[in-house]
């Protein structure tokens, strides 16, 4: 609705200049109306194990992007609606929807403060989780197990970074998670997590960091709650172009609603390579402890890395691979058809990309194939899909 009335408001105003592909600019406001519709092969629409269930479904995006820069303010905001139809398994249909807004206000000699809010309500893969993405990967991640169940997910967070001297800077931030699920067998989740990060330049290119993080992590179906820690010491880049790196390692103690307090290793990594103006390679991995949706009273401790790649063949064609693996171990036996097991999940997915800009600016054409493959000691399943689409923005 903030998008909406921006740019109605500017309408009214009569101070509008506007030019497809270009947006719709009011002042320091930017407006960009878009479309994007698909149409997807899938092999395996219900994530069977024993496979045998492809079908063809249309995805229909209809979105605004805005933006504002000012000179001690920016704001960055997105609004959505989508719907997808199968040809066959109409029983699977469903239509999705959400907001994306982020502010920063001020500069780091003085205060940088930064504050976003999203909700999404969606039904498979979260398209648009990477806009509230932190560190590069989306809270809710696309190997998760309940990440194609339909879920509203709220979150809000707050930042703030500062340079206390030359050498030294101080960032603190504060997260709330929030996800319901629609599946009564699904446990809704919320998080609550702190952060403080200080980072100490000791060469012109790099600084030493210490972290710390607090979270409580709550099972809204069970009134149970988790505690988790974790302190690293880590490394990270300073004024480079082309090679940016931060990682850090230390440890992390998890404490179950019920049972013993876990501790073990913790780690975080990114990184991102600019090898010439035309390829440029990302990386990084991470691992954390978490209560799970599927089992009361059970949590797991999981690990994440992805590899990304991109290249632009010619000013009109780009291209993009990339690929995640997850591995989930749930902290206690779960149930079974044999009884309880020691459940352990891994998941890989790879997505293989190539986008066209037409000379009209406003038209954008792609070509999309991936692939995901979940094995358990519990079930498992493997899917391809293959899509075309295109995107019209003004």
């Amino acid at each position: 609705m903030l998008l909406m009335s921006g740019l109605v408001g500017a309408i009214l105003a009569g101070r509008v200049s506007a030019d497809p592909g270009q947006g719709i600019h009011y002042g320091q406001w930017t407006f960009n109306p878009y479309v994007d519709v698909s149409a997807t092969y899938d092999s395996n629409v219900k994530q069977s194990g024993s496979g045998g269930n492809g079908d063809v479904f249309g995805d229909a995006t209809l979105g605004l992007r805005a933006g504002c820069s000012l000179y001690d303010f920016e704001f960055k905001g997105l609004g959505f609606l989508s719907a997808r139809k199968y040809s066959d398994n109409t029983d699977s249909d469903f239509g999705a929807g959400g907001e994306f807004l982020r502010g920063k206000y001020g500069d780091r000699d003085q205060v940088e403060i930064e504050v976003d809010q999203t909700f999404r309500r969606t039904t498979d893969i979260d398209r648009y989780g990477s806009e509230a993405a932190v560190g590069g990967v989306s809270p809710d991640s696309v190997l998760d197990v309940s990440a194609r169940s339909r879920r509203d997910i709220n979150q809000v967070g707050i930042s703030a970074g500062k340079n206390v001297t030359d050498k030294l800077q101080l960032d603190a931030g504060y997260r709330f998670d929030d996800i319901n699920y629609d599946q009564a067998a699904l446990a809704d989740l919320r998080n609550h997590v702190g952060q403080i990060e200080a980072a100490y330049k000791v060469t012109d290119k790099s600084a030493g960091l210490l972290m710390a993080k607090a979270a409580i992590q709550e099972n809204r179906s069970s009134d149970d709650s988790a505690n988790y820690v974790a302190a690293r010491l880590g490394l990270k880049t300073e004024g480079t172009d082309k090679l940016v790196f931060k990682g850090s390692a230390g440890f992390q103690r998890y404490s179950p609603p019920d049972g013993d307090s876990e501790t073990g290793f913790n780690f975080d990594l990114i990184a991102s390579w600019i090898a010439t103006e035309k390829l440029g390679f990302e990386a990084g991995g991470r691992n954390g402890s978490q209560m799970s949706s599927l089992y009361a009273n059970n949590g797991t401790d999981y690990q994440i890395y992805w590899l990304g790649a991109t290249c632009r063949i010619n000013p009109t064609i780009t291209t993009t691979l990339s690929g995640a693996y997850r591995i989930d171990n749930y902290m206690n036996p779960v149930p079974s058809e044999n009884g309880p097991v020691d459940r352990k999940d891994k998941g890989f997915a790879a997505r293989l990309r190539a986008d066209y800009q037409a000379p009209a600016k406003f038209l954008q054409l792609y070509a999309e194939a991936a692939y995901e493959d979940s094995s358990s000691n519990v079930n498992g399943y493997d899917d391809v899909r293959i899509a075309l689409g295109t995107i019209l923005v003004y």
